[in-house]
């Protein structure tokens, strides 16, 4: 009999059996997939997913390097489709009917899916109009394919030499799959239709991220680059690492003289209990500035890893400055072993689909398993692995399973994403035994009557959903601000009312944030005749130069009476401390955060927030109709409250009243005017498509494509900020792109990614055809955008066209 292979690298002549390779991928799979009781189910798709390359055409192509594409992906899906539902209708009863094509459904997708996601609806005008049965039709009815004579007859060889070494029989093993499935599913089911249709496309997501880790890396194994998992004694050295430096961190701290510090203590003691005893779950800790949410958050984490059973600590930030700021304090604290810190400045994966080189196998099983102890990462690349199609994207989501994740300032979440994140925390808790902690200041009210699909919170019944509850006395030794308005009877105010209010305020530092980037600047332009040093911060200027700012501030706020005029970038996780801050009339939630840049410290008795309603003519939010609607919220709210307000007591009223004034359909991120949702292609998907013979309905790549955590049409352009190292490695960059458009050297093109990941730093985004169209220079077909020099100021970063022109 000839053997048959599954991959083989022509260079080195190195070849590896595909029984090998089914067996290695089945054990591997079902190995992951048995934290959370899904071991026989992977076992069974492990072994299957590759059984197509047992036609003489794969065979072919592979060995003699035909260049003939062959459809392996589909004979596996198959062939257990036809022989699955016979052994279920034998031996299972007749209650557990309504999973079976479910099972049957979620195993063949995830066969044909393993090299992509595909949508499953086809075109209405066709008489086949599931994409999932045409390919399971593809090798039984397409002549040149060998399905009864090569595949069916290696499967049989899978039963004799590979099952039976594991289970009693191929029927065994199926029936043993399906109550895996069934258990899983029982744990997950809701009254809610659409949410079981979701739910369901999480469980082809979970099953595909355990298949595609477990066959890329025996894949890069086959040609002898041994990659292995951690091993356990290893795990339980660092957490037992992690949790030892966290509690000499706690033992330093012997200062329990002032209240705050007895808080402090309390608050840190009631979280090590919680983290011992606590089991699964959603948990809220809800604390206030200045209580040490990061290490309060590692402490609960690590003692989780410890008592039990995490795999993971996760921590996840929604902007790269606070990531940055705080994966350094956790660093600081455990060390750098088994420290992953992941975010887009540091990958470029592939968008290949198909990876059976060498080369390619390794780069993407390398750059970002997350397979560490601790991962700190962004929302944006939490989102990515939730829902985007790529396969690192999709790798990431089984390690998920038997997390801690610690997810920073939530409420910076948009609101178009609220159905979304909160069915698939739920299944995050429910089906992968991850626990996830909702980090905040100002918590959104997820569980709000409000919505259609709300978030789980607590343990498996509901309870125990606060890890700290503070008494109002507690909080009150954290109240360092007092918040007042300006204007009593909430009239609107202009720039030169704010600019008179700062002038007033001579001897103490003063941080104004606005709304818009054009009231920024109009009020910079005023307060930069005062006698002071003025600082001016909006995304009209790169992340180098707002570091560099932020930075200068920091070194000085303590010297004299500086100025900062902002906008909201300021607000969530910036380490400032102001005598004073101005805040225009936005959001409940971010007018906490605005709140917690003042007297952060606590060095005086009181700082002061100023609260102003800036006129439409010189802060417009025609384009802004999120903040838009917040700030309308707030002023209802807060219209009859005399001064002082007390803020963080209206939290909930604000979310309940944001979520009532939005449609149903805002939640589940819509994509177009009354198209479908990206909620909808995600389960039922029933606006545009009528898919007949199927259960899963999910249009899976076209969500993958559409969601974006932030939706933006903006298109990122180098800048010339520094006059030293970025206006040099700009201009080295410019020469690397001529000498490649000269040469087509591929080595020159490799060297021009990485600069441009060593210049992210300095890019702005601006949008697709505004007026800096003309001022940008775009090179290699417009992949790398360039402004021109004059139009980037040291102090304000991109200045006004009509400026120049002038």
């Amino acid at each position: 009999m000839n053997e048959l292979y599954a991959h083989y690298d022509e260079k080195t002549g190195k070849k590896q059996r595909l029984i090998d390779h089914l067996e290695n991928v089945a054990n591997d799979a079902a190995q992951m997939a048995n934290k959370i009781g899904q071991k026989d189910i992977l076992f069974l798709i492990g072994l299957y997913h590759d059984l197509g390359k047992a036609d003489h055409l794969f065979q072919e192509m592979m060995l003699k390097q035909t260049g003939k594409h062959v459809n392996h992906s589909s004979a596996g899906a198959t062939y257990l489709s036809q022989r699955i539902a016979g052994i279920l209708n034998e031996h299972e009863p007749k209650k557990e009917g309504r999973y079976k094509q479910s099972f049957i459904e979620v195993i063949c997708y995830v066969i044909t899916a393993h090299h992509g996601l595909y949508d499953i609806p086809i075109d209405l005008n066709e008489c086949e109009n599931n994409q999932m049965y045409k390919r399971l039709k593809y090798n039984l009815y397409d002549k040149e394919y060998s399905f009864q004579p090569d595949v069916v007859k290696f499967g049989g060889r899978l039963e004799n030499e590979i099952i039976q070494k594991y289970y009693s029989s191929f029927g065994q093993l199926v029936i043993d799959s399906f109550h895996n499935f069934c258990q899983l599913w029982k744990k997950i089911e809701s009254e809610n239709l659409e949410e079981n249709a979701f739910y369901l496309g999480l469980i082809v997501r979970l099953y595909l991220s355990f298949l595609k880790n477990a066959d890329i890396k025996d894949t890069v194994n086959a040609y002898d680059i041994v990659l292995k998992s951690t091993e356990k004694e290893e795990y339980s050295r660092l957490i037992d690492k992690y949790v030892e430096k966290t509690e000499e961190k706690y033992a330093s701290f012997t200062d329990s003289s002032s209240k705050l510090n007895q808080i402090r203590t309390e608050i840190s003691q009631t979280i090590l209990e919680r983290s011992m005893k606590d089991e699964t779950g959603i948990y809220r800790l809800n604390l206030p500035t200045g209580a040490g949410k990061t290490l309060l958050s590692m402490r609960y984490g690590f003692h989780q890893m410890k008592e039990n059973n995490k795999k993971r600590f996760i921590y996840i930030a929604p902007y790269l400055s606070i990531l940055e700021q705080n994966a350094l304090e956790i660093k600081t604290l455990v060390g750098y072993e088994g420290v992953l810190e992941h975010h887009s400045n540091v990958i470029n994966p592939s968008d290949s689909e198909e990876h059976d080189g060498f080369s390619e196998i390794t780069k993407n099983y390398l750059i970002d398993t997350w397979d560490s102890p601790i991962v700190l990462s962004t929302m944006v690349q939490f989102f990515q692995t939730l829902f985007k199609g790529k396969s690192d994207n999709i790798r990431r989501f089984s390690q998920l399973v038997d997390s801690v994740i610690i997810l920073d300032e939530v409420q910076a979440l948009p609101i178009e994403v609220t159905t979304l994140f909160n069915l698939t925390m739920n299944f995050l808790k429910l089906a992968m035994n991850t626990t996830v902690v909702l980090c905040t200041a100002t918590q959104p009210v997820y569980s709000s009557e409000n919505l259609r699909h709300r978030l789980l919170y607590g343990n498996s019944n509901g309870g125990n959903s606060e890890l700290i509850h503070m008494t109002m006395k507690q909080r009150e030794i954290f109240e360092r601000t007092e918040i007042s308005k300006l204007r009593e009877d909430n009239g609107e105010v202009d720039i030169q009312a704010i600019f008179e209010d700062i002038e007033a305020h001579k001897e103490q530092s003063i941080l104004v944030i606005l709304n818009t980037k054009k009231a920024v600047s109009n009020l910079y332009e005023l307060a930069s005749s005062l006698p002071r040093s003025v600082f001016h911060l909006s995304t009209n200027m790169c992340a180098q130069h707002r570091l560099d700012i932020i930075k200068t501030i920091r070194e000085r706020i303590g010297d004299e009476p500086l100025i900062c005029i902002s906008t909201q970038l300021i607000e969530a996780g910036v380490d400032l401390d102001f005598d004073y801050v101005i805040r225009s009339y936005a959001g409940i939630d971010s007018i906490v955060q605005a709140a917690g840049r003042c007297n952060r410290e606590g060095t005086k008795p009181k700082g002061y927030v100023k609260l102003v309603n800036l006129a439409q003519s010189e802060e417009s939010l025609i384009h802004l109709p999120a903040i838009k609607k917040k700030k309308e919220i707030t002023e209802q709210i807060i219209k009859m409250k005399q001064s002082p307000i007390a803020i963080v007591e209206l939290n909930d009223e604000f979310f309940e009243r944001y979520y009532s004034n939005t449609k149903a359909e805002d939640f589940d991120y819509p994509t177009e005017k009354d198209g479908p949702t990206v909620f909808n292609y995600l389960s039922k998907n029933d606006k545009e498509f009528v898919v007949h013979k199927s259960i899963l309905k999910q249009s899976f790549k076209t969500a993958a494509h559409k969601m974006n955590l932030i939706q933006d049409e903006s298109q990122g352009v180098l800048v010339y900020y520094d006059d030293g190292i970025g206006k040099q490695a700009i201009d080295a960059l410019i020469e690397q792109i001529i000498e490649f458009e000269e040469s087509y050297d591929i080595q020159i093109l490799y060297d021009i990614k990485e600069k441009l990941k060593s210049l992210q730093p300095y890019t702005v985004n601006l949008r697709r055809g505004n007026a800096y169209e003309q001022a940008v220079t775009a090179y290699l077909d417009g992949s790398i955008r360039i402004l021109q020099e004059d139009f980037y100021d040291a102090k304000v970063g991109i200045i006004s066209v009509e400026f120049l022109m002038e």
